[in-house]
């Protein structure tokens, strides 16, 4: 299972990660993806970086 831990919460999808970053007017991100309860990486995103990701189908 895919988690995507942030300061502001934990979520499943970038799609539902980028809806919350809008709604309350949040522009950059870290991210630590954890999967099964293993970190695998952490990186920054803008929230342009992650609408474009999801549009372009690279990420969900």
């Amino acid at each position: 299972m895919l988690e995507l831990k942030t300061s502001f919460g934990t979520f499943g999808n970038f799609k539902d990660m980028s809806r919350y970053m809008e709604e309350e007017n949040i522009r950059e991100v870290m991210v630590e993806a954890h999967y099964v309860f293993t970190k695998i990486v952490k990186l920054v995103f803008t929230l342009k970086e992650i609408k474009e990701k999801i549009a372009s189908g690279e990420l969900a």
